[in-house]
Parts: C-alpha cells; sequence; structure tokens
C-alpha cells in the first residue's frame, strides 16, 4: 500500500512491527525482503514518486572551508528510490582484506568476518540486477575470455577482476508495484523523519512530518535507519537528548571516521607494441550483463608496502585537449555542460588538474571542431550506437571508451581512504523547512590517503616496467602533488556510524543495532569500519539484506521493555 503522507490527519498516531527510515536501495530491499514474515512495515519515503526539485531542500547544508568535499545535496535524491536513480549501476563487492585489522590502515577492522559477507552478495547481485555471482573474469566470461592485457602478467597486479553493472536499476520503479500490492506495508510518501524518542534506552516512537507543521507519529517495535550515509547521522544527532553527541555516540564515533573513495585520473600507460591487444570496451556475460576489466593491487602487496586497497582501469584521453584527434571525444566536451552535475564535475576535477598546459583560445575550439568534422562519419556512428545501446535500450551500456591511437591510456583510479575521526558530519545552527538542523562536512584527504596512493602508483608503474609490455609515465617530481589534489568524486557516503563491536569503538554493533539502543538498527554504508575500494551500493544491498535476515529471525522474540506491542 502506498500512501501520499500529505493526506494523513494532523497528529495522528501510525503503528506497525518495523518502520523503515528511506525508501532508497537499502531500505526497499528490508522491506522487500520482510514480505511474508507475518511482520507488518512502514517505510518512510521524504520525496514522492518521482523528483521533485522543491523535495531536494532538505539535503542542502555547508563544507568546511577548504574541504574539497562537493556540497551535500550532489549525487542524493529525495524520492522513492533514492540515489539510485541517477547511479551508474556499477556493482563491485569488497575484499576479504577490505574486512580485515590492518596494522598499517589505522581504525580498520570489521566485527564479522568476509565469508558472512559474501554469503548475501549473490542475493544483492540478483537485487541490483547484475547478475549472477563472479566477480572475475574467468567466473564472468568463461576460461577462454582473453586477458586484460595480452602478455602482462605480474604478482603485485592482479588482472583477473570485473566490474558488473546494473541497468541501472532503480529500485523505486523496481519496487514500487510490489509494495503498492502488499497489504502488510505501508510505504508513506512525502514523509519526513524528524526525531527519534527514546527516553529509556530502545526508541518509543518516531516524530515526522508530511510539511512544515504538520507532523504525525510512528509507534513501531523495531526501526530501521535507511537514509543514507549522511541522514543517518543527521537523524541520531537530531534526536539526542542527552547532550551526548546523538544516540549511539557513547564512544563519540557518531558523524565521524567519514569516508569518501579517493578517486583521479592519473599517469600514462603506454602499450609497447602500441596495437597489443588490451579488453578495454565494456563485455557481456551470457546473462546480457555488461562487465568492464579492472586491475587491482594485490593484497599481498598490499600487506609487504603496506598500502590501502587501490584498483585502476584504462581510461580514454583527457577530452579538454584536443590533441586526441577523437571526433568524439570532442563531441563530449562539447556538449559536457548538458550532463548532469554530479557526473559533470568529475570531467571538471580531471579538467582542472591539466588546465595549466592547455590555452583556451580561438584555436583550441578550432581544433576541436575541426575534430568534428574530420571524424563526422565515425561521430554519427557512435551516436546512432549510443542512442541504441544507451537511450532506448533497458540495460543501458554504462559510458563511453574509446581506444587511443597512440597505445597510451591515463589510469582511472579508486583508491581505499583511511577511516580518520577528524572527516566529519556536524550539525550546524541552520534549519531546513521542517525545524531540522542541516548538515556540516569536513572532508580530506589524510599523510595516509596521500602516501598509499602515491607508493601505489609507483609499485603500479614498477610492475609494467617489468613486465615489459607497458610503460607507466609519471612525473615524479609532481606526482604526490597530483595525488594531493584528488577528490572525492562520487556520492559515496561512508562510515558516520560505523560497526564495531563495542559502543567505545563504534556506532551499531556487528547486527547493525545501535549501541544502546536495541530496537534502533542502520542499513547504509554509513555502518562500513572501512570503504575498501568498492562503490558501496552493493554491499550496502548485501548488508540490508543480512539485516532483513535477521529482523525476521528475531521477530517472534520479545518486546524489549518499556516498549508499546504494535499492532498491524
Amino acid at each position: 500500500m502506498i500512501i501520499d503522507a500529505r493526506t494523513l490527519p494532523q497528529g495522528q498516531e501510525l503503528q506497525a512491527d518495523l518502520c523503515i527510515v528511506g525508501g532508497g536501495a537499502a531500505g526497499l530491499t528490508v522491506a522487500q525482503s520482510l514480505l511474508g514474515s507475518g511482520l507488518s512495515v512502514i517505510v518512510l519515503e521524504a520525496g514522492g514518486r518521482r523528483f521533485e526539485p522543491a523535495a531536494q531542500d532538505g539535503l542542502q547544508g555547508e563544507v568546511a572551508e577548504g574541504s574539497p568535499h562537493p556540497t551535500p545535496d550532489l549525487y542524493r535524491r529525495r524520492m522513492l528510490g533514492g540515489a539510485t536513480s541517477i547511479w551508474g549501476g556499477r556493482c563491485v563487492p569488497l575484499d576479504p582484506i577490505d574486512l580485515e585489522r590492518r596494522a598499517w590502515v589505522e581504525n580498520s577492522g570489521w566485527p564479522i568476518g568476509w565469508q558472512e559477507l559474501q554469503r548475501h552478495y549473490p542475493a544483492a547481485m540478483a537485487a541490483c540486477d547484475a547478475g549472477s555471482w563472479g566477480p572475475t573474469v574467468a567466473e564472468a566470461l568463461g576460461e577462454a575470455a582473453p586477458p586484460s592485457i595480452a602478455g602482462f602478467a605480474h604478482p603485485d597486479i592482479l588482472s583477473d577482476g570485473l566490474e558488473r553493472f546494473s541497468r541501472p536499476t532503480d529500485f523505486g520503479r523496481a519496487a514500487h508495484d510490489r509494495l503498492a500490492a502488499a497489504p502488510e506495508v505501508r510505504l508513506l510518501l512525502h514523509a519526513q523523519a524528524l526525531k527519534l524518542v527514546a527516553p529509556r534506552g530502545p526508541v518509543d516512537s518516531l516524530e515526522a512530518a508530511s510539511a512544515p507543521g504538520r507532523r504525525f507519529t510512528i509507534r513501531a517495535r523495531r526501526y530501521v535507519l535507511a537514509g543514507g550515509g549522511l541522514e543517518v547521522p543527521r537523524l541520531l544527532m537530531a534526536s539526542d537528548t542527552s547532550r551526548r553527541g546523538g544516540l549511539g555516540n557513547e564512544g563519540g564515533a557518531l558523524g565521524r571516521f567519514y569516508m569518501c573513495h579517493v578517486e583521479n585520473t592519473l599517469g600514462l600507460l603506454r602499450f609497447d607494441p602500441v596495437k597489443r591487444p588490451v579488453a578495454l570496451h565494456f563485455e557481456t556475460t551470457s546473462e546480457g550483463i555488461y562487465v568492464r576489466r579492472r586491475f587491482a593491487v594485490a593484497p599481498e602487496a598490499q600487506r609487504r608496502e603496506g598500502l590501502m586497497n587501490t584498483i585502476f582501469r584504462l581510461h580514454y584521453p583527457l577530452i579538454a585537449d584536443p590533441s586526441h584527434g577523437s571526433g568524439v571525444l570532442s563531441a563530449m566536451y562539447l556538449v559536457k555542460d548538458l550532463i548532469i552535475p554530479e557526473y559533470r564535475r568529475k570531467l571538471a576535477a580531471v579538467e582542472r588538474a591539466e588546465r595549466g598546459r592547455m590555452t583556451r583560445d580561438a584555436g583550441f575550439w578550432a581544433r576541436h571542431l575541426g575534430n568534428l568534422l574530420r571524424d563526422a562519419p565515425g561521430v554519427a556512428h557512435f551516436g546512432q550506437d549510443w542512442i541504441r545501446r544507451r537511450i532506448l535500450a533497458s540495460r543501458k551500456l554504462p559510458f563511453v571508451v574509446m581506444p587511443s591511437r597512440a597505445g597510451a591510456y591515463p589510469l582511472d583510479i579508486n583508491a581505499e581512504q583511511v577511516p580518520d575521526a577528524d572527516n566529519r558530519v556536524t550539525l550546524t545552527d541552520r534549519l531546513d523547512a521542517h525545524g531540522m538542523p542541516r548538515l556540516a562536512v569536513d572532508w580530506r584527504l589524510k599523510r595516509a590517503d596521500i602516501d598509499s596512493l602515491t607508493r601505489s602508483l609507483l609499485l603500479i608503474q614498477d610492475a609494467f616496467a617489468q613486465s615489459g609490455c607497458a610503460t607507466l609515465e609519471l612525473d615524479r617530481a609532481t606526482l604526490e602533488q597530483a595525488v594531493a589534489a584528488s577528490t572525492p568524486v562520487g556520492g559515496h557516503h561512508i562510515g558516520t556510524t560505523r560497526m564495531a563491536a563495542s559502543a567505545r569503538d563504534g556506532v551499531v554493533d556487528a547486527d547493525c543495532a545501535v549501541h544502546g539502543t536495541p530496537n534502533l538498527f542502520v542499513a547504509s554504508a554509513s555502518v562500513f569500519p572501512s570503504c575498501g575500494h568498492a562503490n558501496p551500493t552493493l554491499t550496502v544491498v548485501a548488508l540490508a539484506l543480512r539485516l532483513a535476515a535477521h529482523l525476521r529471525a528475531t521477530a517472534a522474540a520479545p518486546a524489549e521493555q518499556g516498549l508499546t506491542e504494535a499492532a498491524a
């Protein structure tokens, strides 16, 4: 059942066994996983069925001076499906080493093991519509698949990894009809959670609003916060009555240890010979799933060198530089301002890094136009193929991949960031239309981040040099400076309610229950104690499935003392 909360009477009280705050990938996964469990469920989504610009105001906030973090409203959506309405669909699992306690990565280590997480990945793949489990080339494409780079082999670099891509699946669209037909679920749109009321430990009720000044209450036996890595700590902080800084903040970790992935385009990998066979383009599995090769610093090398997890992909040349000679890349540059801000920002970040060596005079634009004219048939063919495989297709080609005529490719880097308590989100004195304090974000690269990525690139350079099949060109004199200019381009909001065995070290326990509040759970990348290199969505869905299984298994447990027994 789907209800517009604006139709609810002022002051109404709703009851259920479970209340889920957030209608994105995590919240909708938990709700769907509990269908048929006998539990009554209420899901609160602050936005509507579709994107509404006015609803996004509550996501706005501040960024600390000197921080390169994007404004907090970017990469997020208040609407059914949340950020999955705009995500790229990349589905990548964490690696076993990411969950380990690593002496060289401060504050690392998960209270659950790899096997506990891995057993939920196949179902998470299915939920994302990203095909079967199988994170290696052989598993996805078969033993006969060609190597990622012909002739390349080095123990420090894994070259058999790949990334799977969802349709990309909009969880709101995918779940709408099923939840609308489920009598045990009430999905409330335009329902903003304002405050958790927890006077004696467990949460007693949740205060919400459908419009400024128009409030209602939810009473449930248990609550799941699935609003994302920024909204979850915001609600926990706004619910504080103890002066400890928020629910679950007994150890001071709430809002801290905020991580984004370190992203950059660095170096130039030049193949010898120029036409050395390389698996550059998107490939499809037997299920029709798009996959693309990636390379990773091997766990053994990470341990030996004290590095954080880092992967790289072969990237197309800088689109702003017309010397690439590609009509397609010049066309991309000329229309880049039409791309949504979330993805335009990454192009802009790379362009800023190269701005010093390019002059945007009349000749600059003439060279781009010359590329278009000389390559007009290629641009037309690309346009037709893009319309067919991206615009009209149900399963969309993820993005543009262009071969280099010179056999030279920049490296598109994704690197792990150290969990540092000084990277954090806090509440400000500014209020949104509902009276909720807005967020302030203070995110910066740390010395450990810069050092790890710099040394990882040098290790990659040495590995290719030893292989004899390619040379990674790096300006060693300016490398550290280039690494330090890396930015958190993507919307990966991680670590602000970290999972830990004790309240002293984190906000939630191994079951994702908030320490000190036994009927309150979190389904979000905010629970990750460390971030690895992988985009978080697949792991968020896996943890949501794990949490749903826990909620189902413990559904018959007596209500915690002080809770009101909820009716359907």
